[in-house]
Protein backbone atom coordinates (compact mmCIF):
# COMPACT_ATOMS: atom_id res chain seq x y z
CA UNK A 1 0.00 0.00 0.00
CA UNK A 2 1.63 2.82 -1.16
CA UNK A 3 -1.32 5.81 -0.54
CA UNK A 4 -4.31 6.27 2.41
CA UNK A 5 -7.03 8.22 0.98
CA UNK A 6 -9.37 10.75 2.91
CA UNK A 7 -12.73 11.07 1.30
CA UNK A 8 -14.43 14.08 2.61
CA UNK A 9 -18.63 15.02 2.44
CA UNK A 10 -19.62 18.17 4.06
CA UNK A 11 -22.80 18.43 5.73
CA UNK A 12 -25.39 21.30 4.01
CA UNK A 13 -27.47 22.14 6.13
CA UNK A 14 -29.68 23.75 3.46
CA UNK A 15 -30.16 20.42 1.58
CA UNK A 16 -30.01 18.31 5.13
CA UNK A 17 -27.22 16.45 3.28
CA UNK A 18 -23.92 15.79 2.89
CA UNK A 19 -22.25 16.34 -0.36
CA UNK A 20 -19.00 15.55 -1.92
CA UNK A 21 -15.92 17.82 -0.70
CA UNK A 22 -12.48 17.05 -1.46
CA UNK A 23 -9.79 13.52 -1.40
CA UNK A 24 -6.80 14.10 0.22
CA UNK A 25 -3.58 11.63 -0.47
CA UNK A 26 -1.92 10.79 2.53
CA UNK A 27 1.51 8.73 3.17
CA UNK A 28 0.48 5.79 5.06
CA UNK A 29 1.60 5.97 8.60
CA UNK A 30 4.74 3.96 9.75
CA UNK A 31 3.51 1.61 11.90
CA UNK A 32 0.30 0.85 9.93
CA UNK A 33 -2.65 0.97 12.89
CA UNK A 34 -3.70 -2.76 13.27
CA UNK A 35 -7.28 -1.28 15.18
CA UNK A 36 -10.05 1.10 13.93
CA UNK A 37 -9.54 3.50 16.61
CA UNK A 38 -6.25 3.83 15.86
CA UNK A 39 -7.01 4.57 12.20
CA UNK A 40 -9.98 7.09 13.46
CA UNK A 41 -7.41 9.29 15.69
CA UNK A 42 -4.96 8.62 12.20
CA UNK A 43 -7.87 10.40 10.67
CA UNK A 44 -8.86 13.05 12.48
CA UNK A 45 -5.46 14.28 12.69
CA UNK A 46 -4.85 14.41 9.42
CA UNK A 47 -8.23 16.02 8.76
CA UNK A 48 -7.61 18.55 11.20
CA UNK A 49 -4.30 19.89 9.95
CA UNK A 50 -5.35 20.01 6.45
CA UNK A 51 -8.94 22.12 7.89
CA UNK A 52 -6.58 24.73 9.56
CA UNK A 53 -4.20 25.00 6.94
CA UNK A 54 -7.04 25.29 4.09
CA UNK A 55 -9.12 27.59 5.96
CA UNK A 56 -12.45 24.72 5.67
CA UNK A 57 -15.29 26.66 7.36
CA UNK A 58 -17.21 25.84 10.43
CA UNK A 59 -19.47 22.20 10.53
CA UNK A 60 -19.98 18.40 9.97
CA UNK A 61 -18.23 16.74 8.05
CA UNK A 62 -17.52 12.76 7.07
CA UNK A 63 -14.72 10.92 6.30
CA UNK A 64 -13.71 7.66 4.82
CA UNK A 65 -9.81 6.46 5.38
CA UNK A 66 -9.39 3.87 2.58
CA UNK A 67 -7.17 1.66 0.20
CA UNK A 68 -8.07 2.85 -3.40
CA UNK A 69 -7.71 0.47 -6.74
CA UNK A 70 -5.97 1.97 -9.80
CA UNK A 71 -9.52 3.46 -11.04
CA UNK A 72 -10.20 5.23 -7.67
CA UNK A 73 -12.65 2.62 -5.88
CA UNK A 74 -12.56 1.89 -2.37
CA UNK A 75 -11.14 -1.40 -1.71
CA UNK A 76 -10.58 -1.33 1.74
CA UNK A 77 -12.22 0.89 4.36
CA UNK A 78 -9.95 1.65 7.81
CA UNK A 79 -12.04 3.90 9.20
CA UNK A 80 -15.21 6.17 8.95
CA UNK A 81 -17.35 9.20 10.97
CA UNK A 82 -18.51 11.99 11.20
CA UNK A 83 -16.42 14.78 12.50
CA UNK A 84 -17.25 18.34 13.45
CA UNK A 85 -14.64 21.06 12.64
CA UNK A 86 -14.05 25.00 13.87
CA UNK A 87 -11.11 26.70 14.60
Amino acid sequence: MDVVWLDVQMWTPLRGSMHPFTDIECDVPDPVPDVPLVWERWALDHLAAVASHDGWQPGRYHYTAERRDRGGHAVEVFARGYWEWGP
